[in-house]
């Protein structure tokens, strides 16, 4: 999977609001109650969202789909959400309309259970998933690489995360689509499915084995995880 690199401002807590397009699609609304139904399934969303005073797309980061660039907080009982919210709102230019790039991208961990909104922004994991996020965007979804792969590897530069989380060449590996357990794989909106799409952190020396064993080795691993009750949560 190629990287995007781009760096660009930080978050703001925001609702929202900021970088919300004038133009936006009317099927968008329709779209964002449905990933709200899906979240209300599994825990309880903030309020606020992770946002930013200028669109990250103004400074050299990929445009979403309904310009919108977003991040939710959900809150469960052991564990706490990190994921976009806006790569499934719908481009009003295209027609007929379609969940933006057809997915939206999480990051599940116990590691920041109680944090608050500043403290997640400043975390190495929002910095993840925000830099998984905008390789999504770049590349226009994720539908093609998984129903290719399966599960898919990806190296991610995330200077912010601790040095023992990070391989040799100061990257983050992870592994994307690890099955959930236990919960739907996809929200369903009124212009179509919307993919809901775990990315699990895996520590350096079991990511080098991922990689070296290739396709049959993501698998293995994955199934892996599934078996020892983690699955797609990320425990490092």
């Amino acid at each position: 999977m190629s990287v995007f690199k781009g760096r660009f401002g930080g978050g703001d807590q925001d609702s929202g609001a900021a970088g919300t397009p004038p133009d936006e699609s009317p099927y968008a609304p329709g779209v964002q109650a449905a990933v709200q139904a899906y979240w209300d399934a599994i825990g309880r969303s903030d309020t606020d969202r992770i946002s930013y005073l200028v669109n990250p797309m103004f400074l050299g980061a990929p445009a979403w789909p309904g310009v919108r660039q977003t991040y939710r907080v959900v809150r469960t009982p052991h564990t706490l959400i990190l994921s976009s919210d806006g790569l499934a709102d719908p481009d009003p230019q295209v027609v007929p309309p379609a969940p933006g790039v057809g997915c939206e991208v999480y990051l599940e961990t116990p590691a920041l259970v109680g944090a608050d909104l500043a403290t997640l922004q400043a975390s190495w994991q929002f910095k993840a998933i925000e830099s998984f996020a905008q390789n999504v965007a770049h590349m226009g979804g994720l539908a093609q690489p998984l129903r290719d792969y399966g599960v898919v590897s990806l190296e991610l530069p995330v200077p912010e995360a601790p040095p023992q989380v990070l391989s040799a060449t100061g990257m983050l590996g992870c592994l994307v689509g690890v099955t959930p357990q236990g919960r739907a794989a996809y929200a369903t909106s009124p212009v179509g499915p919307i993919a809901m799409v775990p990315m699990t952190v895996v520590r350096p020396d079991d990511f080098a084995q991922v990689m070296a064993g290739g396709q049959q080795a993501r698998v293995a691993f994955a199934n892996h995880l599934i078996n020892q009750g983690y699955g797609h949560v990320s425990l490092v």
